[in-house]
């Protein structure tokens, strides 16, 4: 990752490097996580296959910013091969974020796939000291602590209740699988947002989950077509809402924050989702919950507070 290259020219792209004030940043991370949060409960409304929905969604979202995207290149040269190479591994690590995610959902309960889901910060954190030259800061590393440690109590409490035997194990084994995915795709993100318009660079990573997930669908002979109208309609509020104003802003603001900082705020989704599904699911929180989600908030505004952060 760390010979990813960037055309020269990209950098007079007035778009490519562009950088947010504190103000849009905030509010743009809270838009962001609160409607990732309302992926797991749309995936819960929707029957059908994980492969499905994930590959509509990032067709709607490549579909909806490949337009700008192909204005933003018009007059530069093309991109340098390793950048491309780079584009088409997040894709792919976005395609297995959104398999096993989505996936995970239909083998345990909601807060115990997005908690676990959630861990990606460690990842996160590591990869950015060894690929980027982006430690945490000491009070990151607090932050992310405290934020971990409300997520895994959402998390345990959740499973102890759970009567789902080994496929929770399951279940729970892709949701991790999934914040592996998540980090190569965050990672890479922030490097290459550098010097790439995020029309650029999120299309062609929508773009390229999109194929493979279709591929994977024609292998695995798993049906795109042919579902209920309440289906499609939860479809599409996956692409517009996680997809395009959650994914996609976090991309932009990869530009400004440090992957660190995103994977820390999206902490808090398993407590927005958590309270969706008991909204709309009717699945109670756990005692547990109220115990962990302070934590969670603490550790979120204590992280994306540094003052030395970038």
């Amino acid at each position: 990752m760390a010979d990813v290259g960037v055309p020269p020219s990209a950098a007079r792209d007035r778009h490519a490097a562009r950088t947010f004030s504190p103000a849009v940043v905030t509010g743009g991370l809270l838009l962001g996580v609160v409607a990732v949060s309302s992926a797991a409960i749309l995936v819960r409304i929707a029957a059908a296959p994980a492969i499905a929905l994930s590959f509509w969604r990032t067709f709607g979202g490549a579909a909806v910013l490949g337009p700008f995207g192909l204005r933003n290149r018009r007059g530069l040269p093309p991109l340098q091969g390793s950048t491309r190479w780079a584009i088409v591994a997040s894709g792919l690590f976005l395609a297995l974020h959104f398999a096993l995610f989505i996936g995970s959902i239909s083998f345990t309960t909601v807060a115990s796939a997005v908690t676990l889901a959630t861990a990606s910060p460690l990842f996160v954190a590591l990869g950015s000291a060894r690929f980027l030259g982006e430690p945490p800061s000491r009070r990151t590393w607090i932050g992310l602590a405290l934020a971990l440690f409300g997520a895994l109590a959402i998390g345990f409490a959740d499973a102890s209740d759970l009567e789902l035997g080994g496929r929770a194990l399951l279940g729970d084994a892709m949701a991790f699988g999934s914040a592996l995915a998540v980090a190569g795709y965050l990672l890479i993100g922030r490097r290459l947002r550098a010097t790439l318009p995020n029309s650029v660079y999120a299309g062609g990573v929508y773009a390229t989950s999109a194929v493979a997930l279709a591929v994977t669908a024609l292998i695995g002979s798993v049906p795109l077509l042919g579902f209920s109208t309440k289906t499609w309609l939860a479809i599409a509020a996956l692409t517009i809402g996680p997809q395009l104003l959650g994914h996609t802003i976090f991309n932009a603001l990869l530009s400004t924050v440090t992957p660190v900082v995103v994977s820390i705020v999206v902490l808090a989704e398993p407590v927005v989702s958590t309270l969706l599904a008991w909204w709309l699911l009717a699945e109670l929180p756990t005692p547990l919950f109220w115990i962990g989600a302070p934590f969670i908030f603490a550790g979120v505004l204590i992280a994306t507070t540094d003052p030395d952060r970038a």
